[in-house]
């Protein structure tokens, strides 16, 4: 029996494939664990505080950093993956807006519906709660949403984890479908600080921009600006006090 199990485990690194498949799953540890190592200390700190938002933030910026390293030894760059020069920048800002419009829809209906259920309450969002009339504040979160945040997370979430997932269920029917489902899954559960709703909402913003991504030939620049423009909304909205 041990000698069989040693054979076959032998027999299973020796495949090309799979050795990529591992190769591959280990590079998603890596360039997580800067992310999940100061997002995990951030929280605890409390990432309405400038310290606890700053680590969340090098988190991401450690992360993309890794990331970079790893496309480059795998023959590839950012470019490659998303961030290539649209043919029309016109025609990606239109349809930007046109998946925020769309989202933004989705996302109210999914809501409405949710907050039926018995114990289901709105997305804790009261981190933000000190932005409230804070001009200072509000441009320096718009800043962060339109670079770590909005940047980080379609470069990581969308283009990087899309793609690496895609290795992974190399020879599967649906493999393009499970790695959107999965790379979705994830974003959700990042962001559990917003509570079971907000998990809900950002798993459904996952699988609308990881589809975009896709059916756009991976132009990334679509979501970025569908992410970008959601994020400032929300922001000056809580900056009224309106959301």
């Amino acid at each position: 029996m041990t000698e069989k199990s040693t054979f076959s485990i032998r027999e299973y690194n020796s495949n090309p494939v799979n050795l990529l498949k591992f190769r591959r799953l280990l590079e998603i540890l890596v360039a997580f664990l800067p992310i999940l190592i100061l997002g995990i200390i951030g929280t605890s700190l409390g990432t309405d505080t400038f310290l606890g938002g700053m680590l969340v933030t090098l988190g991401y910026v450690l992360s993309i950093l890794v990331v970079a390293i790893l496309l480059k030894r795998q023959g590839s760059s950012w470019l490659d993956i998303g961030l290539a020069r649209p043919k029309s920048w016109l025609r990606t800002v239109v349809f930007g807006i046109g998946a925020l419009v769309t989202l933004t829809v989705i996302s109210l209906a999914i809501s409405n519906i949710a907050l039926i259920l018995p114990g289901v309450q709105d997305p804790d969002v009261s981190r933000y709660n000190p932005l409230q009339g804070n001009l200072p504040l509000l441009l320096l979160y718009v800043l962060l949403a339109w670079t770590t945040i909005t940047f980080g997370e379609e470069m990581i979430y969308r283009a990087f984890l899309i793609n690496q997932m895609g290795v992974l269920f190399q020879g599967a029917k649906l493999r393009w479908v499970l790695a959107l489902i999965f790379s979705s899954v994830i974003f959700g559960i990042v962001h559990f600080y917003q509570g079971p709703l907000g998990i809900l909402n950002t798993f459904i913003i996952g699988l609308l921009f990881g589809v975009i991504y896709l059916r756009s030939g991976r132009n990334l620049w679509i979501t970025i600006i569908a992410h970008g423009l959601g994020n400032t909304l929300t922001l000056v909205l809580m900056f009224f006090g309106l959301a």
